[in-house]
């Protein structure tokens, strides 16, 4: 059911938290924590396959732990990554 109109406070307020995205953030938080030798190890392996595939799992969780810079100029459009990384191997 709406609410009515005029009521400005109907469902959630501009800066009250959520809680449930809270409870969710804290159990994967202790999940992960719980996990950390387990990342590390799967981690070093990775890297000694693939150096590449684990510079992207590196590049895939900086993702999600550091945030998103926004141009302040650009009318807060997300700015494109700047850094590319190759790979040129050469046999001898």
């Amino acid at each position: 059911m709406a609410a009515p109109k005029g009521n400005k406070y109907a469902g959630s307020r501009k800066g009250i938290p959520n809680k449930i995205t809270q409870d969710l953030k804290d159990f994967y938080k202790e999940l992960l924590e719980g996990e950390t030798e387990n990342i590390k190890s799967a981690l070093k392996d990775l890297f000694e396959d693939d150096a590449q595939k684990y510079l992207m799992a590196v590049d895939k969780i900086s993702q999600k732990v550091v945030p998103n810079k926004k141009d302040i100029t650009s009318d807060g459009e997300s700015i494109a990554p700047t850094i590319n990384i190759s790979e040129n191997r050469t046999k001898s």
